[in-house]
C-alpha cells in the first residue's frame, strides 16, 4: 500500500494543545482570596505561598458525615493549588453540557511541571513506533516520567471518589516525604476530579436540601447527567456528549497516559471495594500484555488495603473484559492499561447500617428483610446482612457487615489510589517500555494482513453520507489514521474507486480499528464446568459501529497497493448541490440521510410547506432532460426562496433538485409536530438520549411528567407523544417510598393510562420504544403478544446484540430507509399481531439467519417476528418500535424510523388548536 504510513498524523495529532502550566485569571484567584480572607497570588504566583487544607478551604474533612463539597467550591480549590504550587498545573478543558468547568491537574515535580509539552512529545513518540527508533524508545522509558491518569464521579451520586480527590492534591502539592517524592519523582499524575461536574452540583444540592429531613436520601429527580444519566460512561466509542469528548482528547491526543484509573462506587451491601483484576472473557482484541499490566497494577490496589487491615476487597468478579464502550475499557484497544474501582457506597455522605453475620456463620435470612425492606424490630440495622461471605482466593477476607461511612468510602478509595501511584511509580520503565512494544507489535501483527485494512466506500455512494463522515470522524477521534485513494484500486480482488477510504490496521491502534469495526463474535463461557448456568455479561455484546451507524465497511485480509493520501485534518463533509429547474415551485429532497429530517424541521418552522411523495413516479426532467425516477417518501418543498432552501443544502451537505410534480400527484403534507416526551420523576436513560437525538435533529418538544398524562387535555396540547424503555411500575406508580418528596411521588396512574388511550382514540400518535411495547399490549390492548417473554436466558437470550430486520419502505415509518438495516436488540421482545388485528409490520425479523454482531441464543424465536408495527385505535395510532431504535445516541441507522413516525403522527392528527398548545421549546414542565 503505497502513501507511505508514516505520512499521516500519529497519535496525538500532529502538535497537541500545549498544557498550560497556569490557567484561571488572576481575578478569579483574588475571588477565592476573598472567600479565604486571604491574600493570593496572581497567576504564576510564589510556590511558598501557604496552601490550605481541604480540612481549612471547606471546613470539614473530606468524607466527613453529612458534608459535601461543592464542585464550584472545587473549581477555586484546584484552582488555589494550581496558583500556589509550583507541583501543579489546573487547566479548564472546556465546558459541560450544562455550562460548568470541566477541569484537568497535572501534578510533578516543579521541573516536569515547567517542560510538560517535552513530556507529552515523549509520550507521542512512544505511541508511534514507526517514528521511534527502539533505542529511542529506551531512552525515553529510562528517562522519561510514567504517566497515570486518575478519573472520578463520572456518576454523579458516586461522590465519594470525587471529594478524595481535595486530599490527593494536597497530599502531592504539599508533603514532603518520601513516598510523595517517589511518586512525583517518577510519574505525572492527571486528575480530573469530576467528570460530571453537572450531576456533582446537582447531587451536593439534593443532598444538603434534604439532609437531617424526613426526606433524606430521597431519590433525584432527574438524571444526573441532562442526557445519558448513568450511561454517561458507556459513550467511550460515540462521543455524544461533550465530557466524553473532553476526557477522549486527553487520553488520545493530547497525554496518551500508560495508565488510566477511572473510580467509581458500587451498592452497599456485598463487598467493599472492587479492584482488578477482571472476571471472563477477555476481549481476543486486547495485547495480552495488557491484562497483565492490569492485573500487576489491580493487586498493587488490593496489596495496599490489606495491608492497612481492610476486609471486603474483591478481584476477578462482577466486571468482565470484553465490552468496549466503558470509559475504563475503551483504553485497553489502545494499548494502555485501563483500570477501574468501585467501592461500596454509603447513603451519599451518611452511613449505613448492614446487619453483621458472624465468621463462618451462614448469611441465614429470610422474609421481608431478604428482599430489602424494613429491618424487623430490634434488629439495629437498616440493611439485610451480606449474601456472600465465602472467602476465597478472589475474596479471602469477606465483608461480614456492620456501619459503614462516608469516611470509609473516602479512606477505601485513598488507599487503592496510593497502591496505584506506589506501583506506577515502581514500575516506571516498565510500563513505558511495554507501551512502546505494544504499539510496535500491534502494526507488526497486521503487517502482513489477515486482516489488513477496512475500507469505508465514499459518502456520495453510500445511504446517508453524514454518517458516513461522522464515523470516519469518530474514528480519527480516538488517534486512528485514515487514508483517502487518489485512484481506483483493487483490494481482495473487488475493485475500489477513487475516493473510497483506507483505514489501514497497521497502526499503533489498529486493535481498536479492528474491535469497532468487526463483528463481535461473544463466547458461551460456562464456568466453571461447560453445565453452569449462562453468566451473562456485563454490558452489551455488540458494538460494531458500521452496523450501528448503516455505513458499508469493508474488511480486507491480504495486502494490497493504492495510491493513498492520509487525511491530515478532520474527514471532508459531503458538499451539498443544487440542481433541476431552478425556477421550478417544487424543490425535491431525498429522505434518505438523517439530516434531511434536520432540513424539514428547518423549513416548516420557516413557513415552508413540506410533503411526502406518497408512491413512486416519473418526474419530466428540466430543459428537455430525461424524466427521473422519484421514490415514495421523496421530500417536495414549497412556498420556500431558493437562496434559502439552496442555503439549507449547502450547510447540511444534501442534494435538492428543481422539478415540476405531475399534476394529481399523491402528497402527505407534513407539519411541525406538537411533540411530547415523557420522563418520569427519577429520570429515565431512554428519555434522556430520545431528548439527546431529537435535539440534534432539532425537533420541537416538551418533556412531559406524570402530571401531564394525568391531565384530560392531553390532545388539545399534543400531536404525538413518546413513551421511552421503561417499565409498568415505573409508569404507573413512580416514586414511591417515604423518603420520596410529595412532589414527585406516584405515576401517572390508572387516571393517565386512561388519557392516553382517549388521545390515541381522538387522533393522537403514541410512540412506543423498546420494551414500553409490552406496556401498550399490557395496559392499552395492543393487539400484539411476545413470543419470548418470560422465557429464560438458556431458551432466549439477546443482550445487546445487533440483529437483521426487513424494512418496508413504501409505508411513511419506513421512507428514506433501505429494504434492510440493522437493528440493535437489547432483551426486547419478539412480536406477532393478533388474527384480524388492526395492525400493520413495518419492519421485521426475515425468516433467515438474523444474528449480525454479538450473542443471540434462540434466534429461531425471532424469525418472522415483528420489530415495528403501527396499530390503528380510534382516529388515531400506536407505532410500536420494538427495539432499541435510538439507543444511546448510537444507531444511526435506525434513528429514521423515529423521526418519521412524528412526521407521520402529526400529519394525521386532527388540525390543533387555533392559540396556544403548542411546544414552548425542548425542555417542558
Amino acid at each position: 500500500m503505497t502513501g507511505a504510513p508514516g505520512g499521516a498524523a500519529p497519535p496525538g495529532g500532529a502538535e497537541p494543545t500545549v498544557f498550560p502550566t497556569r490557567l484561571l485569571p488572576a481575578a478569579v484567584l483574588v475571588g477565592v482570596a476573598c472567600a479565604l480572607g486571604a491574600g493570593v497570588a496572581p497567576v504564576g504566583g510564589a510556590a511558598s505561598d501557604p496552601i490550605p487544607s481541604p480540612e481549612q478551604f471547606f471546613g470539614f474533612p473530606m468524607g466527613a458525615e453529612g458534608r459535601l463539597a461543592h464542585w464550584d467550591r472545587i473549581v477555586d480549590y484546584f484552582t488555589l493549588v494550581g496558583a500556589r504550587s509550583d507541583r501543579v498545573a489546573v487547566r479548564e478543558l472546556g465546558r459541560t453540557t450544562l455550562g460548568h468547568p470541566y477541569l484537568l491537574a497535572a501534578i510533578s515535580t516543579p521541573q516536569t511541571i515547567a517542560d510538560l509539552p517535552r513530556y507529552q512529545s515523549d509520550q507521542r513518540r512512544l505511541a508511534d513506533p514507526r517514528q521511534t527508533s527502539p533505542a529511542d524508545a529506551e531512552e525515553i522509558a529510562r528517562h522519561g516520567k510514567a504517566v497515570v491518569l486518575v478519573g472520578a464521579n463520572v456518576h454523579a451520586t458516586e461522590i465519594g471518589t470525587n471529594q478524595g480527590m481535595n486530599d490527593l492534591l494536597y497530599r502531592l502539592a504539599t508533603e514532603g516525604s518520601r513516598w510523595v517524592d517517589r511518586v512525583l519523582d517518577n510519574t505525572i499524575v492527571l486528575l480530573i476530579p469530576s467528570q460530571n461536574p453537572d450531576g456533582q452540583r446537582m447531587v451536593v444540592d439534593w443532598y444538603r436540601r434534604n439532609r437531617g429531613t424526613e426526606h433524606e436520601g430521597s431519590p433525584l429527580p432527574e438524571l444526573y447527567h441532562h442526557y445519558a444519566g448513568h450511561d454517561n460512561n458507556r459513550d467511550s466509542y460515540m462521543l455524544t456528549q461533550i465530557e466524553t469528548r473532553h476526557l477522549n482528547r486527553v487520553l488520545y491526543r493530547e497525554w496518551l497516559p500508560e495508565v488510566y484509573l477511572d473510580k467509581h462506587q458500587m451498592g452497599g451491601t456485598f463487598a467493599r471495594i472492587f479492584v482488578p483484576p477482571f472476571k471472563n472473557p477477555p476481549n481476543p482484541n486486547v495485547d495480552p500484555l495488557v491484562w497483565s499490566e492490569v492485573n500487576l497494577l489491580g493487586q498493587a490496589m488490593a496489596a495496599r488495603l490489606h495491608e492497612a487491615g481492610k476486609p471486603g476487597v474483591i478481584w476477578g468478579e462482577l466486571y468482565s473484559a470484553w465490552w468496549q464502550g466503558a470509559n475504563s475499557t475503551n483504553p485497553w484497544w489502545h494499548n494502555m492499561v485501563g483500570l477501574l474501582t468501585e467501592t461500596a457506597s454509603a447513603r451519599l455522605a451518611t452511613p449505613i447500617e448492614q446487619a453483621r453475620v458472624e465468621p463462618g456463620a451462614p448469611a441465614r435470612f429470610g422474609g421481608r428483610w431478604a428482599r430489602g425492606r424494613r429491618r424487623p424490630a430490634g434488629t439495629g440495622a437498616s440493611l439485610p446482612p451480606p449474601r456472600d461471605t465465602q472467602y476465597r482466593m478472589t475474596y479471602p477476607r469477606p465483608w461480614l457487615g456492620g456501619r459503614w461511612t462516608f469516611a470509609d468510602v473516602v479512606e477505601y478509595d485513598r488507599l487503592a489510589t496510593e497502591g496505584l501511584l506506589e506501583s506506577v511509580a515502581r514500575n516506571r520503565e516498565m510500563l513505558k517500555r511495554n507501551f512502546y512494544r505494544m504499539n510496535r507489535r500491534t502494526v507488526e501483527r497486521f503487517t502482513a494482513g489477515n486482516p489488513f485494512a477496512y475500507l469505508v466506500p465514499a459518502p456520495e455512494t453510500q445511504h446517508d453520507p453524514a454518517a458516513v463522515v461522522h464515523l470516519l470522524r469518530l474514528l480519527q477521534a480516538q488517534a486512528a489514521e485514515v487514508h483517502v485513494a487518489e485512484a481506483p484500486f483493487v483490494a481482495d480482488e473487488r475493485r475500489m474507486a477513487a475516493g473510497t477510504y483506507v483505514v489501514p490496521l497497521a497502526q499503533p491502534f489498529g486493535r481498536w480499528v479492528k474491535d469497532v469495526l468487526e463483528p463481535q463474535v461473544y463466547p458461551d463461557i460456562r464456568w466453571p464446568s461447560p453445565r453452569a448456568p449462562l453468566d451473562r455479561p456485563y454490558d452489551v455484546t455488540a458494538w460494531s459501529l458500521g452496523m450501528l451507524m448503516g455505513v458499508e465497511t469493508i474488511r480486507v485480509d491480504e495486502p494490497f497497493e493504492a495510491r493513498l493520501t492520509p487525511l491530515t485534518g478532520a474527514a471532508p463533509e459531503r458538499a451539498g448541490r443544487v440542481s433541476g429547474d431552478l425556477a421550478a415551485g417544487t424543490w425535491l429532497l431525498s429522505p434518505d440521510s438523517n439530516r434531511s429530517a434536520v432540513a424539514v424541521n428547518r423549513l416548516l418552522a420557516a413557513g415552508a410547506s413540506v410533503a411526502w411523495v406518497r408512491a413512486p413516479l416519473d418526474v419530466a426532467g428540466a430543459g428537455g432532460a430525461a424524466p427521473r425516477r422519484v421514490a415514495s417518501g421523496t421530500l417536495a418543498v414549497q412556498n420556500a426562496a431558493a437562496t434559502r432552501v439552496a442555503d439549507l443544502a449547502h450547510e447540511l451537505g444534501l442534494e435538492v433538485e428543481g422539478r415540476e410534480l405531475p399534476p394529481g400527484t399523491a402528497l402527505l403534507p407534513l407539519r411541525a409536530a406538537r411533540l411530547g416526551v415523557f420522563e418520569p420523576w427519577g429520570g429515565n436513560r431512554d428519555a434522556g438520549w430520545t431528548r439527546w437525538v431529537l435535539d440534534q435533529h432539532e425537533f420541537p418538544y416538551r418533556q412531559l411528567r406524570n402530571g401531564d398524562l394525568r391531565a384530560a387535555d392531553l390532545g388539545a396540547r399534543f400531536d404525538v407523544v413518546i413513551l421511552p424503555q421503561m417499565g409498568g411500575a415505573t409508569l404507573l406508580r413512580g416514586l414511591r417510598g417515604r423518603r420520596v418528596r410529595p412532589e414527585y411521588r406516584g405515576g401517572i396512574g390508572v387516571e393517565g393510562i386512561r388519557n392516553l388511550r382517549r388521545f390515541v382514540q381522538a387522533g393522537g400518535t403514541l410512540i412506543t420504544l423498546g420494551n414500553s411495547a409490552r406496556l401498550a399490549i399490557d395496559h392499552l390492548e395492543a393487539p400484539l403478544s411476545d413470543r419470548v417473554r418470560g422465557a429464560r436466558p438458556g431458551v432466549f437470550l439477546a443482550p445487546g446484540s445487533i440483529v437483521r430486520i426487513a424494512i418496508d419502505a413504501g409505508h411513511p415509518i419506513g421512507y428514506g430507509m433501505p429494504s434492510e438495516a440493522d437493528a440493535m436488540f437489547v432483551d426486547n421482545g419478539a412480536y406477532v399481531p393478533s388474527a384480524g388485528a388492526a395492525a400493520t409490520t413495518v419492519a421485521g425479523y426475515p425468516d433467515g439467519p438474523l444474528l449480525r454482531s454479538g450473542w443471540l441464543i434462540g434466534e429461531e424465536r425471532l424469525r418472522g417476528a415483528g420489530a415495528v408495527f403501527e396499530v390503528r385505535e380510534g382516529r388515531g395510532r400506536i407505532i410500536l418500535h420494538t427495539f432499541r431504535v435510538q439507543h444511546r445516541g448510537q444507531t444511526w441507522g435506525t434513528f429514521k424510523l423515529l423521526f418519521n413516525s412524528i412526521f407521520y403522527g402529526a400529519a394525521l392528527a386532527p388540525p390543533p388548536p387555533s392559540a396556544g398548545g403548542e411546544p414552548g421549546g425542548r425542555q417542558g414542565s
